[in-house]
C-alpha cells in the first residue's frame, strides 16, 4: 500500500513540476528573453520556406534549419533532464546554467554522469542558457534556436507578447528564378532550332 501512495506522489510531483506557472515566472525572475519571444533561427526558416526551390518542390519535408532546430530542442529537453536528476539526488540545488557543465568533458553534469558525453550542438552558434530557477520554475533555452515551442507560446501568452509576422522575402530567390526561366528559354531554343534546321540527309 505504501508503495503504491509513494508512486502516486511521485506521478503528482512530476506532473506538478511540468505544470508551471509562467506569469509567476515572469513576475519573479523579470522578462522573457528575445531569444526566447523571436529565436533568431525563425528568420532563417521563414526564408528557406518562402524560396522558389520550396515553393516548386514543396514544403513538406522539414528545411535544414527546422531540422537543426528540433535536434537542439532533444538537446534541451535532455539538460532539463540531467538537472533535474542532479537536484533530486543533491541537496545544494543547481539554480542556473552553466552551458560548459553539458558541452565540456570536464562539466559538472558530464563528470558527474548526468549527461552521458559532452553535447555537440547542431550549429556553432547553439548556447544553452536557463531563464527562470531550475530547482523551481525555468525553461531551458537556446541563443539562436529559442525554446520547446509549447513553452515559447506559453510565455509569449503571459508576456502578452504578439508574435512578428514574417513576409515572404522574394530578394533570396532572384538567381534561381534568372537561372530556371534561362533553362526553360534553352530548351524552348533547342526545339525550335531542332524543327527549323535542315537535317542532315540520310546516307
Amino acid at each position: 500500500l505504501f508503495s503504491v501512495i509513494g508512486m502516486f506522489l511521485l506521478l503528482t510531483g512530476a506532473v506538478m513540476a511540468y505544470s508551471q506557472n509562467y506569469e509567476e515566472m515572469i513576475s519573479k525572475y523579470g522578462p522573457v528573453p528575445e531569444a526566447i519571444l523571436e529565436p533568431p533561427v525563425a528568420e532563417v526558416i521563414a526564408s528557406e520556406k518562402s524560396s522558389l526551390m520550396s515553393k516548386i518542390f514543396g514544403g513538406r519535408s522539414l528545411s535544414r534549419a527546422e531540422a537543426r532546430t528540433k535536434a537542439c530542442y532533444a538537446y534541451q529537453r535532455v539538460t532539463m533532464g540531467a538537472v533535474e536528476m542532479y537536484n533530486m539526488d543533491n541537496a545544494t540545488m543547481y539554480k542556473t546554467l552553466n552551458f560548459s557543465d553539458v558541452a565540456d568533458a570536464r562539466g559538472m553534469l558530464v563528470t558527474a554522469k548526468y549527461v552521458k558525453s559532452p553535447m555537440v550542438m547542431p550549429e556553432p552558434s547553439c548556447h544553452l542558457r536557463s531563464y527562470g530557477d531550475l530547482s523551481d520554475s525555468s525553461v531551458i533555452y537556446c541563443d539562436y534556436h529559442g525554446c520547446i515551442p509549447d513553452e515559447q507560446q506559453e510565455l509569449r501568452k503571459a508576456a502578452g507578447y504578439t508574435p512578428k509576422v514574417r513576409a515572404a522575402k522574394t530578394g533570396d530567390n532572384t538567381m534561381l528564378a534568372v537561372f530556371v526561366i534561362l533553362g526553360v528559354l534553352s530548351v524552348g531554343v533547342m526545339i525550335v532550332l531542332n524543327n527549323v534546321l535542315p537535317k542532315a540527309p540520310k546516307s
